[in-house]
């Protein structure tokens, strides 16, 4: 590798290495009072610790001063000492390497000089002069930020882009950091519209070594020391790798050097007790004084996904379940144990009563909005075409994580909707500060019992709370969610509150999150998301259960908890749709380039067959009372695709509930007929229309047909 030429030259004890195009007038005597000049302007970016890190007005006598960083390495050992006497000081390495990025086009900041003092082979002073950068922050940093204050997505994956970029184009140059911890990398603010959104400058190039072609395993050994949650951290190696997953080569090498680094960590109060006690005591003083939560670690990290609408798992199975606690456990086997025998009598009683009833279908087709301000107009457009004369019942979300101005707006439209003869369910979602800190939860909550007691169809309270990743470990913490919502039911208690919540078919979660809840139970009815996209159509089993099967087991679970109303509300269902990226919930927060296994994803015209048959069986099956789809508008999963922002296109599925909704709105359901395997034929009466048939096969849309 051919490394760029740099001036080097002596002066005394002083030997100097200057960069191409930095050697003004002067500039000599000006580095030999580095100590001085320091001292004099006195402008530390840094408290002063083993190093020190000052910002520096230097005067080059033919311009206006260069505004450098001065990077001051403390005195070492004597055998440090000669190290750097035969392969150069760190100062010296630190720019070296520098030039080589620079010449590479790789981002750092731009080095200016070296000055070492040297005295019987002993270095007494070493100096590393670099271009100062306004507005300079770091990785760390922003994660930092990211996690306390702005908990997205989009902003976090574009950051973790930039700096894949940055890392790999720095490894390609033929550069290993060998000490690429987060704070060594720099980043600023892209100016200009258009640009990436960060401009990266890798900082700390001492310990940096030049490796021309450096294999997958020297990659990844070199990656070890970033920081991030597990899951980030898959994204963020796919990133590096184009789009695809890291060979094998490399996720051995990191997984070794990230160990290895561990214990080096783990080890290091007991190495540097004091230094390690004072940055715990500054950061919990800093918290103090901002009157602000310590910065998000471990389980307490939230991230929310505007794209795909939901939370993003923070770290992979294996390590969520470090942080699940025993006591989950101990609930699900008591569980078991208190009403396991009554569930399963219920639940044999229900599934042959399956179809045996009459079911009217008014109001038992729900839909869920987005209430957002610069969309809302256009979705209430599609809302009533959808709808024709019905008025569905609508379910609004109110989120924990958005500001109060946002709560209010929402609950002002649904104010509204309700005036135009819609019935409306909020559904409040937790975020992890909910636990942390309840207050803001608690005024959400308040907020909107207070406002919409006397029109709220119903209160949804949490979501996904068998989910970690929405922000609840413990099931106790649910329970804890549920302490304000006693409060306003004693004073609204006509309220009708619903819930847990829970999303899929996780009978064990559900039940040890029930047995939590202290008695009474506030909810009037058992909420919960009934995805069954894992299973491909509606009618195809889990184990021992389809659909119908999955109901009537709900319902049993709402007659052994004693629940007011027996027939749970399935406030949350769609299919992922094939194609859409990362607005799909299955691919969220990042898709790779790699082949996907076991993929839900379905195109549009089985998305619109499966959502008419979910509709059918739930509701006829006669154990679920109504049925929320999730939602009208998303790229991802919804019945209109406002990828365009300028053209929304309604999916087969939007005319398909269209059709659904024209036939069977005010419908009542019959009978079930006797059919062949994998063929389904459901009778409908109507008040204003002739009896109507609805028939469809494994393999087909459900067709209406004229009774006969």
């Amino acid at each position: 590798m051919n490394e760029p030429a740099f001036e080097r030259r002596r002066r005394g004890p002083w030997q100097f290495l200057l960069a191409p195009g930095r050697d003004a007038a002067g500039m000599d005597d000006t580095l030999t009072q580095l100590a001085y000049l320091i001292e004099k302007q006195n402008r530390p970016l840094v408290p002063p610790g083993r190093h020190r890190l000052d910002r520096l007005a230097l005067p080059d006598g033919t311009q206006a001063p260069w505004e450098v960083v001065v990077k001051t390495y403390a005195v070492q050992s004597f055998w440090r000492d000669s190290l750097a006497w035969r392969n150069g000081s760190k100062a010296e390495r630190a720019f070296r390497n520098a030039l080589v990025l620079r010449n590479a086009g790789v981002g750092t900041p731009t080095p200016i000089a070296v000055a070492d003092r040297w005295e019987h082979n002993r270095l007494r002073e070493s100096h590393l002069l670099t271009l100062y950068i306004p507005d300079l922050t770091d990785f760390r940093t922003e994660l930092q930020r990211i996690y306390a204050s702005a908990p997205y997505c989009e902003p976090l994956m574009e950051l973790l882009q930039c700096v894949a970029n940055a890392l790999r184009a720095m490894h390609d140059a033929g550069i290993l950091h060998r000490d690429l911890g987060n704070q060594n990398i720099g980043l600023r603010r892209s100016a200009g519209h258009g640009a990436v959104p960060w401009e990266v400058y890798l900082m700390d190039l001492n310990r940096a070594r030049m490796v021309p072609q450096p294999t997958e395993a020297q990659r990844g050994a070199d990656l070890a020391r970033i920081d991030l949650p597990s899951d980030f951290r898959r994204v963020f190696y796919a990133m590096y790798h184009g789009g695809w997953s890291p060979s094998a080569e490399f996720t051995k090498a990191e997984q070794h050097a990230r160990k290895s680094f561990a214990r080096h960590t783990a080890l290091r109060p007991w190495r540097h007790p004091i230094r390690e006690a004072r940055l715990r005591n500054a950061e919990q003083e800093e918290a103090r004084r901002r009157k602000t939560l310590p910065v998000p670690r471990g389980k307490d990290i939230w991230i929310w996904d505007e794209r795909s609408a939901q939370a993003i798992p923070a770290y992979t199975s294996k390590d969520r379940r470090k942080y699940l606690p025993a006591a989950n456990i101990r609930a699900v086997l008591r569980s078991a144990v208190r009403k396991g025998p009554a569930i399963r009598r219920e639940f044999n009683t229900l599934l042959h009563e399956s179809f045996q009833t009459p079911v009217p279908f008014a109001e038992t087709i729900g839909l869920a909005l987005d209430p957002q301000p610069a969309t809302w107009a256009r979705q209430l457009r599609h809302l009533a075409e959808l709808q024709g004369s019905l008025r569905l019942p609508l379910l609004l979300r109110l989120h924990q994580h958005h500001d109060p101005e946002v709560w209010h707006w929402t609950l002002d439209q649904a104010l509204a909707l309700h005036h135009q003869g819609h019935r409306i369910t909020f559904a409040l979602l937790q975020n992890r500060r909910s636990v942390l800190d309840p207050k803001g939860w608690r005024q959400m909550l308040t907020l909107a019992f207070d406002r919409a007691h006397t029109f709220a169809d119903a209160f949804e309270i949490g979501h996904a709370v068998n989910r970690s990743k929405w922000g609840i470990w413990d099931y106790r913490e649910y329970a804890d969610l549920l302490l304000p919502v006693r409060a306003s039911q004693i004073q609204y208690p006509d309220v009708r509150v619903i819930g847990p919540a829970c999303i899929d078919f996780e009978l064990h979660a559900l039940g040890g999150i029930l047995e939590r809840i202290p008695a009474p139970l506030p909810f009037s009815a058992l909420s919960h998301h009934l995805y069954v996209d894992r299973r491909g159509a509606p009618e195809n089993r889990q184990g021992p259960f389809d659909t119908v099967a999955k109901c009537a087991w709900l319902r049993a679970m709402a007659r052994a908890y004693r629940f007011a109303n027996d027939r749970p509300v399935l406030t949350e269902v769609n299919w992922p749709l094939q194609g859409t990226g990362a607005w799909s919930p299955v691919t969220s927060p990042y898709e790779t380039l790699d082949p996907r296994q076991k993929d839900p994803s379905v195109s549009e015209e089985a998305y619109a067959a499966y959502m008419a048959r979910y509709l059918l069986l739930t509701l006829a099956s006669g154990h679920v009372s109504r049925v929320y789809w999730w939602r009208l508008v998303a790229r991802g999963f919804g019945l209109i695709d406002d990828t365009d922002a300028s053209a929304w296109r309604t999916r087969n599925a939007f005319h398909a509930l269209q059709t659904l909704l024209a036939h069977l709105g005010n419908a009542v359901f019959v009978k079930k007929r006797e059919t062949p395997e994998n063929t389904w034929e459901l009778e409908f009466t109507r008040p204003d229309a002739p009896p109507l048939c609805v028939h469809w096969t494994q393999t087909s849309a459900p067709e209406y047909r004229p009774q006969t």
